[in-house]
């Protein structure tokens, strides 16, 4: 019987070579496949090229025919990946992606402050979907922040639900005499934590000491409290220098005391000077004696120009220096002309123009 089969075969595909030879399978079309599918075709046989699931038509026709010749004249099907929606851009986040086709993922993330309620991706699906809904970014909240013992809350201001959102502030304070150690401000981070917790320490000091040449106000044999604060001052003739005021501070120290600064001794009694704006002789200043920070401002000569300029020199806790220049009259200083009565030099003159001009 199978003899027969064959032979019968055999009879057929030489009866269709004496009537035009027949095609083998197509070529295959990236992407598709072809109907119907059979070993050789007959002249004037066709097949239909599809493409598979995720792909769509780009171009070209989808038929393929057999020719009397025994070749194809194929078909010019391309096809590409079907695409899904174009996503819109993501509110106070970012939307990042190369492709949108098939198969391709999509990724979202949101800005400082804000977190996602969502996925984090999603991927295009072969029904042209995206498998997951987009996310919506929302911004980052805070509980109630925690309060120190013996502290407060000075600025809290919650949102609807007792609730605060990223970059909100709280202010602390502390009890009376109690110090706040640590920053005052708290910030709501971008974990959803508050950026710290302050301490409010019970802080004392020892009674302050004393001042060289000074005098403090009444200060008992005690400990201080958080802030208390005393008073000092200066025996003459000496100069308070810096706050007159030192309080405990947050360390258990003291804050910075001020300095009592010895004055000066001018040692020129004949010198015609200024000082304190007018033009004096030193033995005209009471005790010859000027305090810390005062200027006197000598006169010297130029004896080539026949003029004078002015030097200065200051009091620095009893130290004062008499300029170089600055000559002691001697016996024939009746036949010479003092330099506070000379004619200014040109360039002390320009000086005291301008000083003037911007005065």
């Amino acid at each position: 019987m199978s003899q027969f089969v064959l032979l019968a075969t055999l009879l057929c595909l030489l009866g269709y070579a004496a009537a035009g030879k027949v095609c083998g399978r197509p070529r295959e079309v990236e992407n598709a496949v072809f109907r119907p599918g059979r070993v050789v075709y007959n002249p004037q046989d066709t097949v239909t090229y599809s493409c598979i699931p995720g792909f769509v038509k780009d171009s070209g026709n989808e038929r393929a025919v057999c020719l009397m010749l025994g070749n194809w004249e194929h078909a010019t099907l391309k096809c590409k990946r079907h695409q899904c929606p174009k996503p819109g851009a993501l509110e106070n986040g970012k939307v990042r992606y190369t492709d949108i086709t098939y198969q391709s993922v999509i990724y979202f993330s949101c800005q400082e402050g804000y977190r996602l309620r969502g996925v984090n991706e999603s991927e295009c699906l072969l029904s042209g979907a995206w498998s997951a809904p987009f996310p919506v970014c929302e911004k980052v909240t805070c509980p109630p922040p925690e309060i120190p013992r013996f502290g407060r809350l000075d600025i809290y201001k919650p949102r609807e639900g007792n609730i605060s959102t990223y970059l909100d502030v709280v202010s602390y304070g502390c009890e009376h005499n109690y110090a706040l150690i640590g920053y005052e401000n708290a910030t709501c981070r971008a974990n959803g934590t508050w950026s710290h917790v302050p301490e409010c320490r019970d802080v004392k000091c020892q009674r302050p000491t004393e001042i060289p040449n000074g005098f403090m106000s009444f200060a008992p044999y005690r400990k201080y409290n958080y802030r208390e604060m005393v008073t000092y001052g200066c025996n003459p003739p000496y100069t308070l220098v810096g706050l007159r005021t030192s309080y405990c501070d947050k360390d258990g120290q003291w804050t910075q005391k001020p300095l009592c600064q010895a004055p000066c001794h001018v040692p020129t009694p004949k010198a015609n000077v200024l000082h304190n704006g007018r033009k004096t002789r030193v033995d005209e200043i009471a005790r010859q004696q000027i305090h810390h920070g005062d200027i006197i401002t000598y006169y010297c000569k130029k004896k080539k120009e026949s003029c004078s300029y002015t030097v200065p020199s200051q009091c620095h806790n009893g130290n004062f220096t008499v300029p170089n220049c600055y000559k002691k009259p001697g016996m024939l200083s009746v036949f010479s002309t003092d330099p506070s009565n000379m004619t200014p030099c040109p360039q002390e003159t320009n000086e005291y123009n301008a000083t003037a001009k911007y005065h």
